[in-house]
């Protein structure tokens, strides 16, 4: 029993209308209407209630990592082999039926302060998206949300925990300058998670990025465009990856971490699949730029 796929992103910010700019005002994503400043703003993507919430903070971090199982028996199962390992677990209160954002849920903090929830039955909104935004539509459904990259201080116990205790399963790596990377997934996407040691100039427990993969490479064309002449900050150009097959480009978001948006992604069959390790993040493209 295990992880089934990357559900949501939750992060506390000091600059929520900078936010609101880049995700709606530029790239034409849906935002829920917000009954008052104190609330979180809600990003809507597909079918789920919201896919990504915005709360107003003192300080930029990382809120929730939401992960997605398939049943109550593989909710309790997880719950229980995380509080084995020593770690607390908080059960969410469900709440009022028509307030209910999932059926069952649970949270913990990983060994690099990752704060961390698995969840079962999450709301969906029978109400179609409104269409002819910049971006076409998004891959998600059995493939979740996208994936994440966190930056691990042990970076060998982390890989351990995500694997043996959530159930991950191992894809690929990448090793290049200083860099040592461990992909992993929990269905077809080519990974929903991936971990990395610290390097360049991230610490263990930095959020690295969220992905969010497009229907068409004219999606990640025109969201290019438009975040240059914005003139939003990169973290890296239009590139191609050399494990997954994406190409891409990773937007600086206003609380410091980046959005890789792209199209593409290989997808993994575990019968076939053969693990390899790649000297290169990138066939091409995704040069490494500096904010500011």
């Amino acid at each position: 029993m295990s992880i089934s796929r990357l559900g949501a992103l939750s992060v506390d910010v000091t600059d929520l209308e900078a936010w609101r700019h880049v995700l709606v005002d530029l790239l034409g994503l849906h935002a829920r209407p917000r009954a008052s400043d104190q609330d979180p703003l809600l990003i809507r993507i597909d079918d789920h209630h919201h896919r990504i919430a915005l709360y107003p903070a003192t300080e930029d971090r990382i809120r929730t990592i939401t992960w997605d199982v398939d049943s109550l028996e593989e909710l309790q199962a997880i719950a229980d082999r995380v509080t084995a390992e020593g770690i607390a677990v908080e059960w969410v209160p469900a709440g009022p039926p028509e307030e209910r954002m999932t059926l069952a849920s649970f949270r913990f903090v990983d060994g690099d302060g990752f704060p961390n929830e698995v969840r079962f039955g999450p709301t969906v909104d029978h109400l179609p998206l409104a269409q002819g935004g910049v971006i076409s539509g998004f891959v998600t459904g059995e493939l979740g949300l996208g994936h994440v990259v966190l930056m691990c201080k042990d970076y060998p116990a982390a890989v351990d925990f995500y694997t043996r205790v959530l159930g991950f399963r191992l894809t690929d790596y990448i090793v290049w300058d200083g860099a040592d990377a461990t992909f992993l997934h929990c269905n077809p996407r080519h990974h929903s998670l991936a971990l990395m040691n610290e390097c360049f100039s991230f610490k263990g427990g930095d959020f690295n990025h969220l992905m969010l993969e497009v229907e068409s490479i004219d999606d990640v064309g025109r969201a290019y465009d438009l975040i240059n002449e914005a003139c939003i900050d990169l973290q890296m150009t239009f590139g191609r990856h050399t494990n997954d097959g994406v190409t891409s480009f990773y937007l600086r978001t206003p609380s410091g971490f980046a959005i890789e948006i792209g199209y593409g992604g290989d997808l993994v069959d575990s019968d076939e699949w053969e693990v390899k390790t790649f000297l290169s993040p990138s066939r091409w493209g995704h040069e490494p730029q500096k904010a500011g």
